[in-house]
């Protein structure tokens, strides 16, 4: 056999893995929905079945980009930087970032963190959670953690990625209210359909279904999948609170496309005892000692 015949049997092979790639990094900030879309995007497309095919790291260099499979799925958060950028081009990567309105970001933030897994978000740049754990969005520490420079620096992961040319954005309000259209758009972006039809991936990986999951597992109350329902700061953040927030992170709210319309009638009273009432993590510990007006 020729030279020439092997290497045209070498990049026909080639160009036919190439046809048959389907890799997805999604880089967003954290709290956004990721782990429930890489959930359902692993259920369509069967990641998990090929090493290394579903891969949710804190640092994204810890990738084995050496081993990785034609189809994998690879969930970060992390700033758009080299050689990320470069590495993710040169393993044919398609980006997808996804995008929620900072304020429900920073609520899912203060409730999720005492369970400790935000610790190593962005390798703890600009300090960590540790100074919300089980507090309120009313306290002046939650207040000053989300006015601060690590609230800057996890928001900025999104914000950073959504403007980069090539990004497929998603914004998890679209995804909430229609998961099977936005997962069809993203399926015809990569040009392959799924192995397994959208719906059953959504059906599969239901709310409802993924908080069973959690506190069948001791974790009461659910910390991951928490309530997943768009616009919830409006009734757990006053005004004032609200606006002082929006403020000091304007661009990333002028970036993503989003506004701070709160509820000028929600008092912290009322805010208060609307995060009590749903039992997020640590909350009981904050409840059992302060008395919260009725």
């Amino acid at each position: 056999m020729s030279m020439l015949s092997i290497l045209s049997r070498i990049c026909g092979k080639r160009q036919g893995n190439r046809q048959n790639q389907v890799r997805i990094a999604v880089v967003s900030t954290p709290r956004c929905g990721n782990t429930w879309f890489r959930l359902m995007l692993n259920h369509a497309y069967q990641f998990n079945r090929h090493d290394h095919g579903e891969l949710h790291l804190y640092n994204p260099f810890e990738t084995p980009w050496s081993t990785l499979p034609d189809r994998c799925v690879m969930m970060t958060h992390w700033h758009r930087v080299e050689p990320l950028v470069s590495l993710l081009k040169e393993h044919r990567f398609v980006v997808v970032t996804l995008t929620r309105h900072p304020l429900d970001v920073l609520l899912s933030i203060l409730q999720y963190s005492p369970c400790e897994g935000s610790l190593r978000w962005l390798e703890g740049m600009d300090g960590d959670e540790r100074p919300i754990f089980h507090t309120t969005p009313q306290s002046e520490a939650f207040l000053r953690y989300a006015t601060s420079s690590r609230a800057q620096a996890l928001l900025a992961v999104s914000a950073q990625w959504w403007t980069a040319p090539g990004c497929h954005r998603i914004r998890y309000e679209e995804l909430v209210q229609n998961p099977v259209q936005t997962l069809s758009r993203l399926a015809r972006k990569l040009g392959a359909p799924p192995s397994v039809p959208f719906e059953e991936a959504v059906e599969a990986n239901k709310l409802e279904q993924l908080q069973t999951t959690e506190r069948q597992r001791g974790q009461i109350p659910a910390k991951h999948f928490w309530q997943g329902k768009p616009g919830l700061w409006r009734s757990l953040l006053t005004a004032d609170a609200a606006h002082q927030i929006a403020q000091a992170h304007s661009a990333v709210f002028s970036t993503l496309g989003y506004s701070c319309d709160p509820d000028v009638a929600l008092d912290e009273s009322t805010a208060t005892r609307n995060w009590l009432r749903l039992g997020a993590a640590g909350s009981q510990k904050f409840a059992s000692s302060h008395r919260v007006p009725a």
